[in-house]
């Protein structure tokens, strides 16, 4: 559990496998639409721009936005609290 909290890691972390595959389908046409500008292909830039457009729209339909974690999330940290107020009892 986290410091100060009675919430469990796994209950404040929660995404979709859905929502992975939405971001794997944007990344893919990011990926295609440099493709194509980097080889002057308008056809192949278009297609890359349409699948990212796609697949934001389907991310919000499936509730991409529904895994956001509102709670400050202190694992992806190693350092310790992203607050400053520790480091400045230390430095005084």
């Amino acid at each position: 559990m986290y410091e100060g909290s009675s919430v469990s890691a796994s209950e404040q972390h929660h995404s979709k496998p859905m929502s992975w595959v939405m971001v794997l389908i944007i990344t893919i046409g990011t990926v295609v639409g440099t493709v194509g500008v980097c080889i002057a292909s308008w056809p192949i830039s278009i297609i890359g721009a349409a699948v990212v457009v796609v697949g934001g729209i389907a991310a919000l339909a499936t509730g991409i936005m529904d895994d956001v974690d509102e709670n400050t999330s202190r694992d992806l940290w190693p350092i310790g609290p992203r607050d400053a107020s520790p480091r400045r009892e230390l430095s005084a």
